[in-house]
């Protein structure tokens, strides 16, 4: 994989991290058996050197994975456009590695943990409870292992 071209842009390995953990949604990209590549947004939660995400017991996303594990991952925490610049003020990362389905039942009540901690912060531990007890049956949980992160951003340092 070549370098990225605009090296200036280029953001530190803790600064493309902490963009990943505020995103609020990314773009898994993976490819079908056929070679055409996938796309999906979804969300996720970042977990030390993991990304976690859920879907579906079944579908293309588990396909392509079951296919070949090697992903990318992307992420854009802010972007605004610049008319009067001809420009746009973002930031985004990019995650690559291989993604799995978790199976051991403690990493996947622990994933959906977090998942609800991202997403739904003001719910009670109850209500998670429940909702947890409700879909975990009908949800399968993927930890993408993450090899390499990169992040990129024209907004000023403050």
């Amino acid at each position: 994989m070549r370098g990225m071209r605009q090296i200036r842009r280029k953001t530190s390995y803790d600064k493309a991290r902490e963009i990943l953990d505020k995103a609020e949604y990314g773009v898994l990209s993976t490819t079908c058996d056929d070679g055409m590549p996938y796309g999906v947004p979804l969300s996720f939660v970042l977990s030390g050197n993991a990304l976690y995400f859920h879907c579906a017991t079944e579908g293309q996303k588990l396909d392509n994975i079951l296919h070949d594990r090697r992903v990318c991952f992307t992420a854009v925490a802010h972007a605004e456009t610049l008319p009067e610049k001809f420009s746009v003020a973002y930031e985004s990362a990019m995650a690559f590695g291989e993604a799995r389905i978790v199976y051991g039942e403690a990493e996947r009540q622990a994933a959906l943990r977090l998942l609800c901690g991202k997403y739904t912060p003001l719910l009670t531990e109850e209500t998670v409870a429940a909702y947890q007890d409700r879909l975990a049956k009908n949800t399968t949980i993927i930890r993408l292992d993450v090899e390499y992160i990169s992040g990129k951003s024209s907004l000023q340092a403050p």
